[in-house]
């Protein structure tokens, strides 16, 4: 029950297994990018399918929707290193950072952050990724996660100099071994196959987030805010809602191809929204 879906990857490329012997953990290997996806197509259809599902819709949203179709059409960057080898997921599981406001007179000092996983995204619709996300966020945020609840009361105790130690232990036992560590309060695969971060509500235009390494998360993405600038269309200058994204990706699972792939596939989810993100059942063309 509480194991991770994996298959190791039993072909792989002669530079992959170079990666592998290079880099020893994900904060060395990083390489960063920046993708700026226009919006246009997407806003002139956004209000409607608001108020047709009853939702409020986020880039984040959206981004969320679209990098699950990103990662089923090209499965081979829907995994993590366990060890010095490649296992890829069998579904796709996207990780939400979620503010918590802190309480009382020092209640900026006590805010933190939290985050919601919603697993087998692929399957899920754009509202239905709104209505979870905002689900999970509310139940974090009143404190009524018990599994997150109890691990963040014993993360308490540990004293500062063993919280590195204790990050990679629990990270071992659980993506190492692929343990449930449930009992203590450590819910099934609680980083998932991508983190989005929502920087753009934070009132920052663009930014790019660091790895994290005990996640094994191998890609995480900062939203940033919506902007308008120029941009050239058909010979024209014109003006167009961007937003941009800072991509942070783990070089030793992630290439220059497989980036370029899936930045492809990306921005063709924004250049034909009525298919791939408001569609109920987006084909994997």
């Amino acid at each position: 029950m509480g194991k991770v879906a994996l298959r190791p990857l039993r072909d792989t490329s002669v530079f992959r297994k170079m990666a592998m012997g290079t880099w020893a953990v994900a904060k060395d290997p990083t390489v960063y990018g920046l993708l700026e996806i226009d919006l246009s197509k997407t806003l002139a259809l956004l209000d409607d399918y608001q108020k047709k599902h009853n939702v409020k819709i986020t880039p984040a949203h959206l981004v969320g929707k679209a990098v699950a179709y990103c990662m089923q059409r090209r499965p081979e960057i829907n995994g993590m290193i366990r060890g010095k080898k490649i296992y890829l997921r069998e579904h796709v599981s996207l990780f939400y950072q979620v503010n918590i406001p802190g309480e009382g007179a020092d209640k900026i000092t006590k805010a933190t952050l939290s985050g919601a996983v919603l697993h087998e995204a692929e399957h899920y619709t754009l509202a239905k990724i709104a209505e979870e996300l905002a689900r999970k966020a509310q139940t974090l945020r009143e404190g009524k996660d018990l599994e997150i609840k109890r691990n963040m009361e014993l993360f308490r105790f540990i004293p500062w100099r063993l919280t590195g130690l204790y990050l990679d232990f629990v990270s071992w036992l659980m993506y190492g071994l692929n343990l449930d560590l449930s009992f203590l309060g450590v819910p099934k695969d609680p980083f998932g196959s991508i983190m989005i971060t929502n920087i753009g509500g934070l009132g920052l235009d663009i930014a790019f987030a660091p790895l994290v390494p005990y996640s094994r998360v191998p890609v995480l993405l900062a939203v940033g805010a919506i902007t308008e600038k120029p941009c050239v269309v058909d010979k024209k200058i014109v003006i167009r809602p961007i937003l941009p994204i800072g991509a942070t990706f783990d070089h030793r699972l992630i290439d220059g191809i497989h980036a370029s792939q899936m930045a492809h596939d990306f921005k063709k989810c924004f250049n034909e929204p009525e298919k791939y993100l408001f569609n109920s059942a987006p084909s994997l063309e």
